[in-house]
């Protein structure tokens, strides 16, 4: 091939020209090398480099070239099996936004975007439906919460109304203490006990009261035992306790 034709096939169809340097060779070369050859055939070094920038997609894309991460060149008498370009959904979306591509690449892109959507679209609704369920179970315990506080409330109210007429006081008061201890409450208290003023645990009623001051209860409160915890639920009414002088 002597120079004139050379550089006509560098200007026209520059890809060509390297894949049969590449094709004579029958050994990788990297862009240095391929270019290097073509000026030992006398070709400027400005047209090569300017040839070699037009060319390189096309060296890329040909079927017979295979190309490394190193950088390297290879002619195959086989086509080269090509690896999909993979992207993520947001580089696809990317890409197709630049414009520019072929059309069975730019389909590609698109399904891989619209099968992307769609995935969300799943994922979506899963989360909604599992937010539903949550709610929906949520709903279920505190009705059954309140069903079962209404229970003990009822029972309690029937039994000390079947032990009104013939039973004595302290047997109800009794009997009221044991079905709320049934269900882990705790009283604080019972009436007309002496005890040491807890803010924490009583309210005065009749005035203010000092920490630790004698007081006696009129009414008891209740807590509820949690685990290693108490719930207070209502604190027991205490008067101050008068002391001699």
């Amino acid at each position: 091939m002597d120079n004139p034709e050379l550089s006509f096939r560098l200007r026209a169809v520059p890809a060509a020209v390297f894949v049969d340097l590449l094709r004579e060779a029958r050994a990788p070369r990297n862009a240095r090398e391929l270019k290097a050859a073509l000026q030992e055939r006398g070709v400027p070094r400005d047209d090569v480099d300017a040839a070699w920038r037009r060319a390189q997609p096309g060296v890329r894309r040909h079927a017979n070239i295979a190309f490394d991460t190193a950088g390297h060149y290879a002619w195959s008498d086989r086509p080269v099996p090509v690896e999909p370009a993979r992207f993520t959904p947001a580089a696809a979306l990317e890409r197709i936004l630049r414009g520019r591509l072929a059309a069975a690449i730019k389909a590609d892109l698109a399904d891989l975007v619209r099968a992307a959507l769609r995935e969300r679209d799943v994922l979506e609704e899963q989360a909604r439906a599992t937010h539903a369920g949550a709610a929906q179970a949520r709903a279920a315990l505190e009705r059954q919460i309140r069903i079962d506080a209404a229970k003990a409330v009822a029972e309690m109210a029937a039994e000390i109304e079947e032990l009104a007429g013939t039973a004595p006081a302290d047997v109800l008061v009794d009997r009221a203490r044991g079905l709320a201890k049934a269900y882990e409450l705790e009283p604080i208290g019972r009436v007309g006990d002496e005890i040491a003023f807890d803010p924490d645990w009583h309210t005065p009623i009749g005035g203010d009261l000092p920490d630790g001051s004698p007081a006696m209860v009129i009414r008891p409160g209740y807590s509820w035992r949690l685990g290693d915890h108490a719930v207070l639920l209502g604190k027991a009414q205490v008067t101050p306790v008068q002391t001699e002088r």
